[in-house]
């Protein structure tokens, strides 16, 4: 549970984190990618799924990205980009999250050195990716679960950082 409150004089809420380990598995998670650009990473992404999927499409998968950052793109600041996307050959919410070499070019302010996407089925109507999209959102608004993610070299230990 995260405690958030930015208005000093409205009552502290308390939100329940969601539960990442029904979307993230540590076969998602890849460290020391290298890539030069933003499209590159994306295309990265796109592969990563197809490697343990072979029923996704891959094209649709990285088209989806381009469309989806060309419109708004998806990074947050502090070197961190999460980019979402609904695929029809997705079956099921994924999350993935890519620790890069080297920072690249994301938009025309920010660099990015850590990539968490969801990927979710297209067939969610229900929005059900959301909640995992605002827990990421307070996570990273924690300077201490930044700085961990940034310094840990572990998959399994991000995958511990997220419980």
């Amino acid at each position: 549970m995260t405690n958030d409150s930015n208005d000093p004089n409205q009552q502290s809420r308390v939100f329940k984190i969601s539960d990442f380990s029904k979307v993230l598995d540590p076969k998602d998670i890849v460290l020391d990618v290298k890539a030069a650009s933003k499209n590159e990473l994306l295309k990265y992404l796109a592969n990563l799924v197809s490697n343990s999927n072979t029923t996704v499409n891959t094209e649709e998968i990285y088209g989806k990205y381009l469309v989806r950052e060309k419109n708004c793109p998806t990074d947050l600041g502090s070197g961190i980009a999460l980019p979402h996307v609904q695929v029809e050959s997705i079956t099921k919410l994924t999350m993935l999250v890519v620790k890069l070499q080297r920072s690249i070019k994301w938009s025309k302010s920010e660099s990015v050195d850590i990539v968490i996407s969801f990927l979710v089925p297209e067939t969610d109507k229900n929005y059900q990716y959301i909640p995992y999209l605002a827990s990421v959102a307070r996570l990273l608004l924690r300077p201490s679960f930044v700085q961990s993610l940034r310094q840990t070299k572990n998959k399994f230990a991000i995958v511990k950082l997220f419980k």
